[in-house]
């Protein structure tokens, strides 16, 4: 299949022969709409790379509430950690629209980080990235108000920019509560609350960013900014 592995942080940087092996150990494979790629707890499904479509990435709780991690597009990758340890997936993956991915499995992937000292510190680097993400994430849910959340994801930043691999306007609120772990009312009201303090606005079914420093502000402080607490 050809795309471009450069544009993939794992491989960026690699000789044209180092391409070559990693191109030659992937496997294509195709996924209808709904269908599932692989589900959390089960047998190490490998590195997967988006090549064509949308794929979720979601984990379910006790209760049977989906709470979703990710959503994807090309040239997205996920289970990079599972795919390195060989442990049971972490999550469930499936497929939003029709998918093709590229599949690596956990043994070739490590005979080909024993071999190419390129791939291993990409690697290690990018999976460091991951943890930041992680770690940031955390922080967002402990200590980070809905509305902040919601800032930092219509700014499109750090790890909300990665994490979705998506306009968030092109996101329903169902999909925005899933994403930020919370409900879909709770995102409505935040919602009705940046409208009313004019940092979006809603045109139809779009919605666009109006104050960009007072959504960085919000992002960063937590609180909507002064000047717009009595609009």
């Amino acid at each position: 299949m050809n795309i471009d592995w450069t544009q993939i942080p794992y491989f960026e940087s690699l000789a044209r022969c180092d391409l070559s092996l990693i191109e030659n150990a992937a496997h294509h494979h195709s996924y209808l709409a709904g269908s599932t790629i692989f589900g959390e707890g089960d047998t190490c499904a490998g590195f997967h790379i988006v090549v064509d479509g949308l794929v979720r990435i979601y984990r379910m709780n006790v209760e049977g509430r989906l709470h979703t991690l990710s959503l994807l597009r090309p040239l997205s990758t996920f289970n990079e950690v599972a795919a390195v340890d060989g442990g049971p997936n972490p999550f469930n993956a499936v497929a939003v629209t029709a998918v093709e991915v590229l599949v690596i499995s956990h043994d070739r992937l490590l005979k080909l980080m024993s071999t190419e000292p390129g791939l291993l510190s990409n690697y290690v680097q990018a999976l460091a990235h991951l943890n930041r993400e992680y770690i940031e994430r955390l922080e967002d849910m402990t200590f980070r108000s809905i509305p902040s959340r919601l800032a930092k994801l219509f700014l499109h930043e750090t790890m909300y920019a990665e994490q979705i691999a998506e306009a968030p306007t092109h996101l329903t609120q169902e999909e925005i509560a899933a994403i930020l772990g919370t409900t879909r009312e709770v995102v409505g009201r935040a919602l009705r609350g940046l409208f009313n303090a004019g940092l979006l606005k809603k045109r139809g079914r779009l919605v666009y960013v109006v104050d960009r420093a007072g959504l960085e502000l919000l992002a960063e402080t937590n609180t909507i900014p002064e000047r717009l607490r009595h609009l």
